[in-house]
């Protein structure tokens, strides 16, 4: 009986929804209204396909690979790609999609296979930019700053294997970092994402891109609903850059950041806890310089809303150097200013390994319970207030990779921070998940 009820509950709620829909939509359509639901008069079906359709044509399969010593193509890895100018053939996908390979074929949608070339990479943003000739389409660019969690999106590619595969969701949260801290400031959506998907495009309604997707949160592998996406504006500032430069010159203003706190947000009279609080400035540096001091809370970069320090360090983490940065901010008894800091060029100090960056590690113990699939090495303390603490890693992570290589052994991993141009990009294990961090020094 408990069942039936369920069951019959649940076939109630469900005409109920079609009834209110179809009533929305007739209401729609008797007053005129503009943008009232997708119908297909044609078919009689509410359907977004006109919409999305130029999309489709824009949105590649991408083969990485490298040359056998016949010199015919040996794929490893399949993503997906996004075309973002037809008159220059740019294609711009993932890193990781790209990354241990030295030859690319990509799939046009009307199934026309080319070759194409590497333009350059960015690991702490996960973007990398393809270049083919001339291309008959691309895709039409919104401005992901004005998308809102609840808006619906479609992503767009060709996972596991599968020909190009739409999937339908709405916005589930913003500004959200993975689970950890990264030099992104994802949108995540609901919309399923798949190995093969990375690198292919997040939709709004009207068919424009508004995110890359990248990643997804899963213990299974598959989807379960939680996916990530970087914003098509940021995607797109990384993309011209590696374009023009054919690597990313990011800039350094010289500040360490936090989230605000409810002290900081009672301090400088505000009524929510958006933004971030400059918690260390380095002396003589652009913001103090410009003028910034400790204790002052950034509310916007480059007229952004900013809503968390994770979401301005991704943000200041793709700014070219030598370009004008524009922070407003508060402090504590003085109304909202607004100041333009001067980005230099960022200082690589080389570093010696793990424990400069502040990561004290050991070799995987019985007693710290973690599943003998993971490979790796245990941090079992960290310095405080050290670059390792301040990008979000923890005591008790396991560290399974640097930079897209294996952690094999801590003398591995102090090789590769070493190597490290300033910026390491760790994975790491963390409640039955692997969670990407980058770490700047």
């Amino acid at each position: 009986m408990k069942k039936l009820m369920t069951y019959l509950i649940t076939i109630i709620a469900i005409a109920l929804s079609v009834i209110l829909l179809t009533l929305s939509y007739s209401l729609a359509l008797a007053q005129g209204l503009p943008g009232s639901l997708p119908y297909d008069e044609k078919r009689g079906v509410l359907s977004f396909s006109n919409v999305l359709n130029p999309a489709f044509k824009s949105v590649t399969l991408i083969h990485s690979g490298s040359s056998s010593a016949n010199g015919s193509f040996i794929p490893k890895s399949v993503g997906s790609g996004v075309i973002i100018d037809g008159q220059k053939g740019l294609i711009i996908t993932n890193s990781h999609v790209v990354t241990g390979s030295n030859r690319f074929r990509i799939q046009l949608a009307d199934h026309r296979w080319l070759d194409a070339e590497l333009v350059g990479t960015d690991a702490p943003s996960d973007i990398a930019l393809l270049k083919t000739g001339p291309l008959p389409n691309q895709i039409q660019i919104a401005d992901s700053d004005l998308s809102r969690v609840g808006d619906v999106v479609f992503a767009l590619g060709y996972p596991l294997g599968l020909k190009q595969t739409l999937t339908f969701g709405i916005i589930s949260g913003l500004s959200r970092n993975s689970g950890g801290a990264s030099l992104n400031d994802f949108i995540q959506t609901d919309a399923a994402i798949n190995s093969g998907n990375s690198g292919g495009a997040l939709l709004n309604s009207k068919g424009e891109l508004i995110g890359i997707n990248t990643s997804i949160i899963s213990q299974s592998g598959g989807s379960i609903g939680i996916g990530f996406s970087v914003p098509s504006r940021m995607a797109l500032s990384v993309a011209k850059q590696l374009e023009k430069f054919g690597e990313v010159r990011r800039g350094a203003v010289g500040i360490v950041i936090n989230h605000v706190s409810e002290e900081d947000s009672k301090r400088v009279g505000i009524d929510n806890w958006d933004g971030a609080t400059i918690v260390r400035i380095e002396e003589g540096s652009p913001a103090d310089i410009a003028g910034l001091q400790a204790g002052d809370v950034i509310t916007k970069f480059n007229n952004r809303h900013v809503t968390t320090a994770d979401s301005l360090r991704a943000w200041i983490g793709v700014s070219e150097a030598e370009t004008p940065l524009e922070f407003t901010y508060l402090r504590e008894g003085k109304p909202p200013e607004t100041i333009i800091v001067h980005a230099r060029a960022l200082n690589i100090t080389p570093v010696s390994g793990l424990n400069s960056i502040g990561i004290n590690v050991r070799p995987i113990s019985e007693s710290d319970n973690i599943p003998e699939k993971v490979k790796g090495i245990f941090i079992h303390k960290l310095d405080e207030g050290s670059p390792a603490e301040l990008a979000g890693l923890m005591q008790g992570d396991v560290i399974v990779a640097v930079n897209d290589e294996f952690a094999a052994s801590r003398q591995v991993c102090d090789r590769l921070v070493h190597e490290a141009e300033g910026i390491a990009r760790f994975v790491v294990y963390r409640g039955n998940m692997l969670i990407p961090i980058i770490v700047q020094f």
